[in-house]
């Protein structure tokens, strides 16, 4: 295997690693207009005795059997507890997953995933307080 192979590998991992985020985030664009629909139509329903309607040919489902509706509010505090339970798990600190961010290199599926979940939104100062 010469340089140019491997060059070439690492370009197609490139752009096989960006085709799955644009895959993913056209997903969660999609059922994000899904929701925004589903919202609207209880908003033009509430107060009329009716239950909100599902129209199958615009990819609507009942709103009832959509656990993606449920919201589960934490403290700060709580949180951060996650937060720092989950890197434990990983045996990172959160240093270490922001620079892994940075370089879009992570170590595991798991780790991005936890970045994509709370990146940006940590106060590392908060993870470090309550150790």
């Amino acid at each position: 295997m010469n340089v140019d192979d491997i060059v070439a590998a690492k370009i197609a991992a490139a752009r096989a690693r960006a085709e799955a985020a644009k895959r993913r985030r056209a997903a969660l664009a999609h059922r994000h207009a899904q929701k925004l629909r589903n919202l609207r139509a209880q908003e033009s329903n509430a107060g009329m005795g009716q239950l909100p309607t599902a129209d199958p040919s615009r990819g609507d489902t009942p709103t009832a059997d959509d656990p993606d509706d449920v919201v589960i509010e934490v403290t700060e505090a709580e949180f951060h507890a996650a937060v720092r339970t989950s890197l434990a798990r990983l045996g990172l600190t959160y240093a270490e997953l922001e620079d892994q961010a940075r370089r879009r290199d992570f170590i595991s599926a798991q780790a991005q995933v936890l970045w994509t979940s709370v990146g940006g939104a940590v106060n590392p100062q908060l993870l470090e307080e309550t150790r």
